[in-house]
């Protein structure tokens, strides 16, 4: 099993990272293919695990799929009906296989769609029942049998108005999808507006004659029903994720770093809280520059739906908060096992305790390397960039979490100057 193995400290680390796109962004897109009586044709595309693995499962379901890592570029075409069975050998690894429900329904609704249930970073609880009972607003009977969810609407899909207990993200996309074609109006009540929800939301619209997908309040979603899509094309936003952990490499090594392909407005609080702290922001409409020179300051945060802190980028900055001298307080709101990272940063000498939804982290004046093991995508990208600070050499087991959301890692890192390499 492969590892990374990491020299440090890395100081003063300056440099540019040209983004990718959105892995969360273009996991919906891809599962909205289905929809399409023809092709789309996605560009700026991360070609991470995750991304080839949802292409996979729509090759199992009868689509022909065709990829350009030199352009990064997929194109989905349909010319059949598709198989109705996801199965599991597929979706155990990825919580976005959830997002063919809604897909599926929607284009089959007749008939019986049966979905395995879904894997993916273990984060705490992440049940579909709200997706579900989303479906069953519109029409649709839902039993489970061997593992399997069991979706079906004998007389079609009819919209009608759902809300969502808690914002959810993928809950919004799979209802949106299975709205596209229902009869009469869908209206979706504290819905997401993340921008992954917002890039679906304009694919289809451009895709269609009219914009029949729009947000008639602050968090309430309106879909007009619609006879049918041909194809379409579209470029993924940049990954704000990756765009925060590459930034946030600069900040723990006290570096500039310039991440380009990324629009600063999806990283508001992120930013926000980073000048809080101490470093100098610079961006124009399509990168982020920042420069961590300063003595940095501790700070408190809370993890939330957006506009505010991303609970991805939670460990990620909870990893540069071990080295600013002080005490920092995070409250995470979205995910109970989100702090997974913190047992690992503690081997690397960090101060960090939890306490249910609530970390306190004093900063330490120096973190020693140390053998860790990843437990999910973002907790990896947290133990890297710890070890990347610390003195001595490290070990990070399980970088297949990497794999699933950050294309060319190591490459990248290293193009920065880090001290890393893969091993087996």
């Amino acid at each position: 099993m492969k590892q990374y193995l990491i020299k440090g400290p890395n100081k003063g680390v300056r440099g540019t990272i040209e983004c990718d796109g959105s892995k969360n962004s273009c996991l919906p897109l891809l599962a909205s293919s289905i929809l399409f009586e023809d092709s789309i044709v996605l560009t700026n595309v991360p070609l991470v695990k995750d991304v080839l693995t949802m292409c996979n499962l729509l090759e199992e379901l009868g689509a022909k799929v065709e990829i350009s890592e030199k352009n990064k570029t997929i194109k989905i075409t349909n010319k059949k009906k598709h198989k109705l069975v996801v199965p599991y050998k597929l979706i155990s690894t990825m919580r976005a296989g959830a997002l063919l429900m809604g897909a599926l329904l929607g284009k089959y609704p007749k008939n019986k769609i049966f979905c395995a249930a879904s894997g993916g970073c273990s984060l705490g609880a992440r049940p579909t029942n709200f997706h579900i009972a989303g479906f069953k607003s519109l029409g649709a009977k839902y039993n489970l049998k061997n593992g399997y969810t069991i979706l079906s609407a004998k007389n079609g899909l009819i919209g009608n108005t759902y809300k969502f207990p808690k914002v959810s993200v993928t809950g919004t996309c799979n209802l949106i999808m299975a709205s596209v074609f229902a009869k009469k109006t869908t209206t979706i009540l504290n819905a997401s507006r993340e921008p992954e929800v917002l890039d679906l939301i304009s694919f289809l619209n451009n895709s269609s004659n009219s914009k029949f997908i729009k947000f008639t309040g602050k968090r309430t979603l309106q879909i007009r029903g619609i006879k049918k899509l041909i194809r379409g094309s579209h470029k993924v936003i940049g990954d704000r994720i990756a765009a925060f952990s590459y930034l946030c490499v600069g900040v723990i090594t006290r570096g500039k770093i310039k991440v380009n392909n990324i629009n600063p407005k999806h990283l508001p609080k992120e930013l926000e809280v980073l000048k809080r702290m101490g470093c100098e922001i610079k961006t124009s409409n399509s990168s982020i520059t920042v420069n961590a020179k300063k003595k940095l300051k501790p700070v408190s945060f809370k993890t939330n739906p957006w506009p505010e802190f991303a609970t991805d980028n939670q460990p990620i900055l909870m990893a540069v908060l071990t080295t600013v001298d002080g005490k920092s307080k995070i409250e995470e709101n979205v995910f109970s096992q989100r702090f997974q990272a913190a047992p690992e940063l503690n081997r690397l000498g960090a101060s960090i305790s939890i306490k249910r939804n609530t970390a306190i982290i004093v900063g330490q004046k120096k973190l020693y390397g140390a053998q860790c093991i990843s437990s999910d995508l973002r907790s990896s990208f947290a133990i890297i960039l710890g070890s990347i600070a610390a003195i001595g050499s490290s070990k990070v087991q399980r970088v297949y979490h990497n794999f699933r959301g950050y294309y060319q890692l190591p490459k990248k890192l290293k193009k920065l100057g880090i001290n890393i390499k893969v091993i087996n």
